[in-house]
């Protein structure tokens, strides 16, 4: 944790933030989908998810703009204020004796549509606040913080949730309380916009076509949307194959199914996080972000495919922990490299941007599920490999480009 308290006062406090806000994700929303099925049914569950993730993809989307053209510090402080206002709302609307999902679910637009500002002027804090030499620590630990809290949310939220849902209202109520109070009144300013008083104000539409026309970063964006589409397979493609062709086994009286499977494979992945993190950090720090996005999507790419080409506990559990290996690498070598290929005063319309790469993954990775009866688990990998073989080449171009760039 020595990197940690060596950070800007501004970092510390961002990842703070970040893993209050992950705690509360593991508590409460990761078992949201149950609860709207329960009072709501299967089919408007489905519509409910798709408008919150249109939603959280358009607050990406404001908070970029504004967190250009305001400050980072204000987007935050707004988005905090609309958490708090969702998580009220939530305790409201769970009262004992007076349950309304309708309400409930407004509530949590409104937490996810706040905290989406949040998470996205806070990355523009980010790479304000680092330089060149630590950037890459920084990505690594907020990666590291957000699959502990994970870890710690999910044991929470599975101990108490059916017996005591009010009660984790009420934490993460206590969470966005502080982070308000951590964002208000402790973090600074670390962007202050430049003000021309002889051009006029750039509106969101002209903001968002300056990046759009970066070539550079937008061949990037394909590549990261392509290995963003290897990661989606943990809620697509996995859960349906380990769930069909998992072979059940039973351990000193325990029985995994394809479901428990999916539960290991997940606990596996975040305790590999919490554990190796700083180690593997520190055994690729020489290692080009180019280098530490190729070979940690690779591994990715191989750990999942094996995954798909096996149906027994052993074989799934290694390609786990080949996957996990490569997503550890990945992460900040990813984070690092996007940061390093944005326009400094347009940082918040970037990371805006970069949060296109969620919904249009995800929806790819839905697709697949859809076509997986006809192309079987075999025709699955093969769109795997070759979705990781453009990646290379994507991030190759994106990357040669740059460099002739800053030669001229």
């Amino acid at each position: 944790m020595k990197e940690f308290w060596n950070l800007d006062k501004n970092l510390q406090l961002r990842l703070g933030i970040v893993f209050l806000g992950a705690f509360s994700y593991g508590t409460v929303f990761s078992s949201m989908t149950i609860y709207y099925n329960q009072y709501l049914g299967s089919a408007i569950t489905g519509i409910l998810l798709a408008l919150s993730a249109v939603a959280t993809f358009v607050a990406g989307i404001l908070a970029g703009f504004f967190a250009d053209r305001n400050g980072r510090k204000p987007v935050m402080v707004f988005g905090t204020i609309i958490q708090l206002l969702g998580a009220a709302l939530a305790i409201a609307s769970n009262l004992p004796g007076h349950v309304n999902p309708w309400s409930t679910f407004i509530a949590f637009l409104l937490i996810s549509f706040g905290y989406n500002f949040v998470i996205t002027a806070g990355n523009a804090m980010i790479i304000d606040a680092s330089n060149a030499e630590n950037r890459k620590v920084v990505f690594m630990l907020d990666y590291w913080a957000q699959n502990l809290s994970v870890i710690l949310g999910a044991a929470l939220g599975a101990w108490l949730f059916r017996p005591a849902f009010e009660a984790l209202l009420v934490i993460l109520l206590l969470t966005v309380l502080v982070s308000f109070f951590l964002t208000t009144f402790v973090m600074t300013e670390t962007f202050k916009p430049t003000v021309k008083v002889d051009e006029k104000a750039e509106n969101i539409f002209q903001a968002y076509k300056t990046v759009l026309q970066d070539k550079t970063y937008m061949i990037f964006m394909g590549a990261n949307i392509a290995t963003t589409f290897i990661i989606m397979q943990f809620d697509n493609f996995l859960p349906v194959h380990l769930s069909n062709s998992f072979k059940t086994i039973t351990f000193w009286g325990f029985e995994i199914y394809g479901q428990r499977m999916l539960t290991i494979y997940l606990i596996l992945a975040c305790v590999l996080v919490v554990l190796l993190m700083t180690t593997l950090n520190r055994l690729t720090k020489d290692w080009s972000h180019q280098k530490g996005f190729i070979w940690g999507s690779l591994f990715m790419a191989i750990g999942m495919i094996f995954s798909f080409l096996t149906t027994t506990f052993t074989p799934i559990f290694i390609a786990g922990i080949v996957y996990t290996l490569g997503e550890i690498v990945y992460t900040p070598s990813v984070q690092t490299l996007g940061a390093d290929l944005m326009n400094p005063e347009k940082i918040g319309s970037y990371n805006g941007v970069a949060a296109i790469k969620m919904p249009i993954a995800s929806i790819l990775a839905g697709l697949l599920v859809s076509i997986s009866p006809m192309i079987k688990a075999i025709g699955v990998s093969l769109v795997l490999a070759l979705t990781e073989v453009l990646a290379i080449i994507l991030v190759l171009v994106a990357v040669n480009r740059h460099q002739k760039t800053k030669l001229n």
